[in-house]
């Protein structure tokens, strides 16, 4: 071989190694860019732990509702084999915990057409999955006369703890969004009143709406309940001051509650997180880690520390990460939370206001300052 294809070879060599090198560094300092090729994609659902749908496989049972026949009242039980630790013992055990799932405005009109949820459908999944026996009775949310509407759910869970034979109502969780978000407190007293909790209580508002028949003053419960108030930095639906006066308002020690703000983070015009009002409601929102992370995760840990006391210290803020390895936008998890989220225009074809201060709110005067 002569000296001048010899020089070329080790030229050219050089020039790869050189690239190969850069394309290295590069790929350290902007993550993905060595694997361009590779589309960018979202945190997929956790296989196991918090947040990972568990073991158990679902029994549907459908019934009228005794105080309304326009209404229905479901149960969804557990079955099969597997262990369940998040909330201890197995699928198949002859009493399991309770989660009560409570919907929004006009969003049990699915369950009273097919008795069943369609809108909570992966919501009611997940906590079945995981060894509980989900309550989910619709009811009549009229949004001119919320403080006539929350009796008849309450009736409507008397009337489903009957129903429920497998249901442990000592050991409860309930779990509410929008108009049904801001039934808890007032579920959550009449409960308490009927010995239910008496074991272990927790609440999980999201994105909630006014509470009514609870007076003007604190929210009393039993100091060992724990509560998750949270709220989306996209909902431009219901003002986020609602839940924070709510969750101010509590009786229960400071270690017993927090406030979660769970924030959108959006990569480009397909990748796109996006914590809205409707995050909640399967067939209004993807089904992506706003839900995986921000929703089933942080249920799982609340629920988990109040029945095994395990899971108390999790971070709630941790969101998951994109396939390049970035973490997504972490939530804000708080004890003194502030008011983060944009104005909102709920209900404007209904004549009503989504903002803390709306006349329809009787705690309107104890709400805290506006962004």
């Amino acid at each position: 071989m002569s000296r001048s294809v010899m020089s070329q070879l080790l030229q050219t060599s050089s020039r790869l190694l050189a690239v190969i090198a850069l394309t290295a560094v590069l790929g350290l300092i902007v993550p993905g860019l060595a694997r361009a090729d590779r589309p960018l994609t979202p945190p997929a659902q956790p296989v196991h732990g918090l947040g990972a749908n568990g073991p158990c496989a679902t029994s549907t049972k459908i019934y009228p509702n005794p105080h309304d026949v326009t209404h229905k009242i479901t149960i969804y039980s557990p079955v099969g084999r597997g262990a369940t630790p998040l909330v201890g013992g197995h699928c198949s055990g002859v009493k399991r915990p309770v989660v009560v799932v409570v919907h929004g405005l006009l969003a049990g009109i699915d369950d009273q057409l097919l008795g069943s949820s369609l809108l909570y459908a992966d919501l009611i999944k997940h906590f079945v999955s995981t060894g509980n026996v989900v309550v989910f009775a619709s009811w009549p949310t009229n949004p001119y006369d919320f403080s006539h509407s929350l009796p008849r759910e309450d009736a409507a869970l008397v009337a489903a703890k009957a129903l429920a034979p497998r249901g442990d109502f000592r050991r409860l969780g309930i779990v509410g969004h929008s108009m049904g978000g801001g039934a808890v407190p007032y579920l959550a007293q009449r409960a308490v009143a009927r010995g239910w909790g008496s074991s272990a209580l927790w609440l999980f508002q999201l994105a909630p709406a006014f509470a009514t028949n609870v007076g003007t003053g604190p929210i009393v419960l039993p100091a060992r309940t724990r509560i998750v108030v949270e709220n989306y930095d996209h909902d431009n639906i219901l003002d986020a001051r609602l839940g924070i006066e709510q969750f101010g308002a509590y009786t229960v020690p400071a270690i017993h509650k927090r406030h979660i703000l769970v924030r959108s983070d959006v990569r480009g015009p397909l990748q796109r997180l996006d914590a809205t009002h409707l995050s909640p409601n399967t067939l209004l929102a993807p089904n992506d880690a706003i839900r995986f992370f921000g929703i089933y995760r942080v249920g799982d840990a609340l629920q988990s520390c109040t029945l095994t006391g395990r899971h108390c210290d999790a971070d709630l803020s941790y969101m998951g990460r994109w396939s390049d390895g970035r973490p997504v936008t972490p939530a804000v998890s708080s004890v003194n939370p502030v008011d983060a989220g944009p104005p909102a225009e709920a209900f404007g074809a209904l004549g009503l206001h989504g903002e803390c201060e709306t006349r329809a709110n009787p705690r309107a005067s104890l709400c805290p300052p506006s962004r």
